[in-house]
Formats: structure tokens, C-alpha cells, sequence
């Protein structure tokens, strides 16, 4: 297989991007690349108080997937990330301008910087994406016990699976590769992931 491959995963939080990464960057053996939530300074702050942090939090998210996709230009190494950096535009940002949690002056910004980055990035050469549905997103929620996410109100997630189920229909960046989120759970049926590992490797 040729060098610089790029896979990204999409989809709600909660639909079990890092488990796929993870999973599925094992068998195909290219490198995973994960989003910074451990390490991340204004995570729990965001949770608690949203139109303080999220240009914040937004920022510092962007920049991170900046950085993951200029190592794997400069490496030149084959890869899987378990988020793509249009979902942080198109979903995350734009949902917190949207509900007046970022101002306009904030959101301006951002978008600037964001469209700056793509200058200087590659596209996808797959885009996989977990549609998922607000019931099995809640489940997972709970399931991995966090506890900013646990109390967050349910609109905050229907409201992001309404903007991914737009940007999905609109996406033109790459090839897409849909995955049920809500009857693939490759933990509970790992004999699904043959299957996802021999669609993945014809479409790239």
C-alpha cells in the first residue's frame, strides 16, 4: 500500500470513534492519531460554562488536528484519526455560534483560522463515518461515566446529531464509508471488524 494514506472517523460523541481507531488502525496496521480529551485544558471548564470556554476549547481542538495531520504530511506515514478537523468547524464550532455560546467576533475567527489550516493539509483519503442515533450516544455516555457529559442536557446532543446528519449529506472532501454505530459495536461483535477491515481496504 502506497505511504500517506489518511483515514478519519466521524461522528457524534460517544459513537465510538477511538474504540474504531483503535481497533481497526491495529489491523490495517497504520498509525492512530486521537483527539486530546485527557490533556485538554479547558475541557471540564466547558462543560460547566460554555460561552466562557468554547472559543477556548475549539481552538485548541483545531490546532491539535493541525498538528496530527502535518506529522503524517511530514512522516509520510500511514494513518487512522479518530475525528476529521471539518467536523470541528461544521458540527462543534458552528453548534456553539449557533447557541450563542461563541460570539461572532470568536466564530469570525475561528472560521479564518480554520480555513487558513486547510490550506496546507491534505484531504482524506476515507472518510468513515459512525451514524449513530441520540439514544445510543446517551447509552455510551453513561456507559464510560464521564461526568461532564453525564449532566449535560440531551438538546446538546440532538442538536449536534441534527448538524451531523446535514454535514454528512453534504460532505464532498473523500470517499465515505457509513457505518451503523447503532448495530456495529465491534467490542460486542468483534467478527464484524473482517468485514469493515476488507470494505476499508477496497475503498483506499
Amino acid at each position: 500500500m502506497k505511504k500517506n494514506k489518511m483515514i478519519v472517523f466521524a461522528g457524534n460523541v460517544g459513537a465510538g470513534k477511538s474504540t474504531f481507531t483503535n481497533i481497526i488502525s491495529n489491523k490495517i496496521e497504520f498509525k492512530p492519531y486521537y483527539e486530546s480529551v485527557v490533556d485538554n485544558p479547558f475541557l471540564e471548564d466547558f462543560y460547566y460554562n460554555q460561552k466562557r470556554w468554547s472559543y477556548h476549547l475549539q481552538t485548541y481542538f483545531l490546532f491539535h488536528r493541525f498538528k496530527s495531520i502535518k506529522d503524517i504530511i511530514d512522516k509520510e506515514v500511514n494513518a487512522v484519526l479518530d475525528r476529521s478537523i471539518y467536523e470541528d468547524s461544521e458540527i462543534f464550532a458552528k453548534n456553539l455560534y449557533m447557541n450563542n455560546k461563541m460570539s461572532k467576533p470568536e466564530y469570525d475567527s475561528y472560521k479564518q483560522i480554520f480555513d487558513t489550516m486547510l490550506q496546507y493539509l491534505k484531504k482524506p483519503d476515507l472518510l468513515i463515518y459512525i451514524k449513530t442515533d441520540v439514544k445510543t450516544i446517551l447509552k455510551r455516555i453513561n456507559k464510560r461515566g464521564r461526568q461532564m457529559e453525564i449532566q449535560t442536557p440531551i438538546e446538546y446532543w440532538e442538536q449536534l446529531n441534527d448538524l451531523y446528519n446535514n454535514w454528512i449529506n453534504d460532505y464532498d472532501q473523500s470517499p465515505i464509508y457509513i457505518v451503523d454505530g447503532n448495530e456495529f459495536d465491534i467490542i460486542e461483535k468483534p467478527k464484524l471488524v473482517n468485514d469493515i477491515v476488507e470494505n476499508i481496504k477496497t475503498l483506499i
